[in-house]
């Protein structure tokens, strides 16, 4: 019985002293109104970007890079491939038996490749989407809400895609296809996959992009007959109040448009204008740009790039990067520039 009694009390002495611990942490060292802050770390905005090294095919056409450097991507003989710039892991993205690639783009926050492709059945030409997610290495078709595969009509066989954007948080697409010297066509294509036709008059279709505000999404796109550049299904007009050539550069997270101004394909002055066509603020480039060198990322930071000096510089903050080669791309870190078979990368300051 004191054999029982001693395991009981020695049982019981390691409980009553955890117990008393707690105890003294609740009340003298937490406290009865302590608040904790818990903070998401996004690792893979962490990871380091300025090793990127990876050898392309000297015939490695369309390259391009994910918003956040962790995939490049280039077409060569009828395939996308898709490498992995942290273990240059390369994959196969195959186009459909009887198709080709019109086009390709990165999705705007996400490691995923939306993929239009171009098929004949019955003597007609038709457009099908293709989403690869480099992530999980995995292809799904785009489907409408009878789960069929999405097919748009094209006029003739010579239309082919000449740009796809993205809205951002509303998750619509809009395609614009055209061909030489015919009308160019712009598809809205919503979040449950159903697709309308945009109409926006018999105009000369520039470049386009999208936003969204209070209407829901809205296509931002340039009207080269008139020298315009309009916004909505109303088709009203962004004016910068001057009579230089208008030229849409982009958009970005916050809803707002970024419009060049100049001549010849050259800029130099840059409007940024909010979802009500309000402008917020004007840039005076020192020189004239070609409207090709200039980037604008997400989160609204513009960058030009001097080919002749090898350099990306932000425009608020001037700081500068170099790349070896010739500029492939600008994501949200840094850029890449292409140097024979090579990609190398360069990380933003």
């Amino acid at each position: 019985m004191k054999l029982l009694k001693r395991i009981i009390v020695w049982s019981l002495i390691p409980i009553i002293l955890e117990l008393t611990g707690l105890f003294f942490i609740d009340k003298f060292y937490l406290g009865d109104n302590m608040d904790f802050n818990i903070k998401k770390v996004d690792i893979s905005s962490k990871k380091s970007h300025a090793k990127i090294k990876v050898k392309v095919p000297e015939d490695a056409k369309n390259i391009k890079i994910s918003h956040n450097g962790n995939y490049i991507s280039y077409y060569e003989n009828e395939t996308i491939y898709v490498v992995n710039t942290d273990t240059n892991a390369k994959k196969e993205v195959d186009i459909d038996d009887g198709a080709k690639l019109s086009y390709y783009r990165w999705d705007l926050d996400s490691d995923v490749i939306l993929m239009a492709e171009k098929f004949s059945r019955a003597g007609s030409s038709y457009l099908k989407f293709v989403a690869y997610d480099a992530k999980r290495d995995s292809i799904t078709e785009r489907k409408n809400d009878e789960n069929q595969v999405l097919e748009i009509l094209l006029p003739n066989s010579n239309y082919e895609v000449r740009n796809i954007t993205f809205s951002g948080a509303s998750n619509v697409t809009y395609v614009t296809s055209g061909s030489e010297g015919e009308r160019s066509r712009i598809y809205r294509i919503d979040r449950m996959t159903k697709m309308n036709l945009i109409k926006f008059g018999g105009i000369q279709l520039g470049n386009i992009s999208a936003i969204n505000n209070s209407d829901g999404d809205q296509i931002v796109y340039e009207d080269r007959s008139s020298n315009r550049i309009r916004i909505g299904n109303y088709q009203d007009v962004i004016a910068t109040g001057e009579n230089a050539m208008h030229y849409l550069l982009g958009t970005d997270n916050n809803e707002q448009v970024y419009i060049g101004n100049g001549e010849n394909d050259k800029i130099n002055k840059i409007f940024i204008v909010d979802s009500n066509k309000i402008i917020r603020k004007t840039y005076q480039l020192p020189n004239y740009v070609n409207k090709n060198n200039i980037y604008i990322l997400r989160d609204g930071r513009i960058y030009i790039n001097d080919s002749q000096n090898n350099t990306v510089t932000e425009l608020s903050t001037k700081k500068s990067v170099k790349y070896d080669g010739t500029l492939a791309g600008v994501y949200n870190y840094g850029v890449i520039g292409r140097d024979g078979n090579k990609i190398l990368g360069s990380l933003f300051e």
